[in-house]
């Protein structure tokens, strides 16, 4: 049975495939991730195979064990049920505090944000150095993500409003018992009420009082540099818990990947300003296949590679 999550990605024009260790989506271009993101798998050569045919794969990412093969990485968790400003850094607490003075933090519909976080979505975006597009395009498929979240079980927006103008607004799912923050934008007119601080804050505490929240995650390291990102989620009292991400290639394009040329070719793209974020991902890509010395065999005894 397909999860509400998958299909909320389905909606949104992902493909999904589901295999014995759970479902997958392609997170970039025929590069699946597996679901639920903290979840550790050890998926074989035949359950890779099934993604890679069924979805049309290139390659595929996953949590591994601790203590086996892959790249030595993070996630960034929050799992203090007493988690409080008094916690936090004397710089981030005066933040927090200006900002649930200067800001209305409260959960919204769905609907709310499609009609007014369009702007803190391309301010975000340009930001991050990830030239958003504004097309018809990009607003149809805006309108579908919002109309699709609406309808998925366990996932919330929020929202912090300055003088009743949406300044920032944070989507979150729950998968199994972990609270997901998904998606998080703000204005940029209104960065110097600290938005993001009172938003990240106001949800953090109201989701670790939850009985069925074990702990808040941002996610897994990502394939991109964002340490600016990450500094800011440690500060806002997040901390990095150590896993190992895996990350396996069709043989063909792992043999190409590791040769040292095409790695700097492709680091030199992805070094260029305003260039599109594929080249960044590719490049984090080729460093963690680096870091993995023991490379997932793609042929058995048992079944015949496709």
């Amino acid at each position: 049975m397909t999860s509400p999550f998958a299909t909320f990605l389905s909606a949104i024009g992902h493909r999904v495939v589901t295999t014995s260790s759970g479902e997958w989506f392609n997170a970039g271009p025929r590069f699946f991730l597996s679901l639920p993101f903290h979840r550790v798998i050890t998926p074989d050569a035949a359950e890779l195979r099934q993604v890679m045919r069924d979805g049309r794969g290139l390659g595929a990412r996953f949590v591994a064990p601790l203590n086996g093969p892959g790249r030595l990485s993070y996630q960034i968790v929050c799992d203090e049920r007493s988690y409080d400003v008094e916690r936090l850094s004397p710089n981030t607490r005066s933040k927090v505090r200006r900002g649930l003075r200067r800001c209305r933090v409260e959960r919204v519909e769905c609907a709310r944000v499609a009609r007014d976080g369009r702007q803190a979505h391309l301010d975000t975006m340009q930001r991050q150095d990830r030239a958003p597009s504004d097309g018809a395009a990009a607003r149809q498929h805006w309108e579908r993500y919002w109309a699709a979240a609406a309808q998925t079980p366990g996932m919330e927006a929020w929202g912090a409003f300055v003088d009743d103008q949406l300044a920032a607004y944070l989507l979150t799912v729950q998968l199994e018992d972990r609270c997901e923050f998904l998606l998080a934008r703000s204005c940029n007119v209104h960065l110097g009420q600290y938005p993001n601080n009172a938003l990240i804050y106001t949800v953090a505490r109201a989701m670790l009082e939850r009985p069925t929240v074990a702990e808040i995650t941002f996610g897994l390291e990502s394939l991109e540099p964002v340490d600016a990102l990450d500094q800011f989620k440690v500060a806002m009292g997040f901390r990095h818990r150590p896993l190992r991400q895996r990350i396996v290639v069709r043989p063909g394009l792992a043999g190409l990947l590791r040769v040292p040329t095409v790695g700097r070719v492709v680091r030199w793209y992805a070094e260029r300003p305003g260039v599109h974020p594929g080249w960044r991902k590719l490049a984090g890509i080729i460093d963690f296949m680096r870091e993995d010395s023991t490379p997932m065999p793609w042929r058995s005894d048992t079944q015949p590679a496709h």
